[in-house]
Formats: structure tokens, sequence, C-alpha cells
């Protein structure tokens, strides 16, 4: 699993970004090495989903709100949208599939939405009407 985080920058995702940038890079390492015995290796990219493991991440309410304005599919991505790809990738039929990042997110991550850095301390004002 990884996120837009391991390509792009954020305040406050820092030690985050860093490890899912070395998983994607660890992905394609997998993925070339294990190819020749037939195994195959892919990563998750996966939108902003409603999870314990988001709400530890400073200015994650700013997150969910951005995310829910921009995403072109109106929501949130949520876990059985990951399961449902997970299923599908573990059929016969991707055999041919490796070493990809494959993104799981209603088209979130082609808008590149900012959290600033107010957003992810938690400090940003509201803008006046």
């Amino acid at each position: 699993m990884t996120s837009s985080g391991g390509r792009r920058v954020w305040a406050g995702y820092g030690a985050v970004s860093a490890a899912k940038a070395a998983l994607e890079s660890h992905i394609r390492q997998l993925a070339m090495e294990l190819a020749p015995i037939g195994i195959t290796a892919n990563a998750i990219r996966a939108g902003v989903t409603d999870t314990p493991a988001l709400r530890k991440i400073p200015g994650s309410q700013g997150i969910v709100e951005t995310a829910m304005r921009l995403n072109p599919s109106g929501r949130l991505t949520t876990p059985e949208d990951i399961a449902e790809i997970l299923v599908t990738l573990s059929r016969p039929e991707t055999y041919w599939m490796t070493g990809n990042v494959i993104g799981v997110d209603g088209g979130e991550d082609v808008v590149a939405f900012f959290i600033s850095p107010a957003t992810a301390a938690g400090t940003e004002r509201p803008t006046p009407a």
C-alpha cells in the first residue's frame, strides 16, 4: 500500500512520504527479480481512506475535507474499494501485470490537491466569507 505522498509532498507527511517512495522503488526491484519465477509485485496507491492510520496524520480532517471536495468521483476511497482490487490482482489473468503502482482513488491523484503547512499543523484559519 502506498499513497500520493510517495511522489508528492505536503506538510507533516515527510517520514511517511520517504517510506512510500522507498516502497514504490522496492516494488519495481521485486518485479524484476521475481518475474523469472512467475511472481508478480505491484503496489496499490490508495486514495484518502478514512482509517485509524489516517486519523493519526496531523491535519487529517483537512485532508479528508480537501479530498471530498476535489475527488472527481465525489467521495473518499473505502477499504472495500481496495479489497476489490486485491481480489482482482490475485486472479491468474493478471499474471502479466508487475512492477506497477496502481491508483485506486476515483481519480483523486490526477487533481493533485495540496495540503498546506497550516492545515497539516491543524492551525489553518477559516477563510472569511
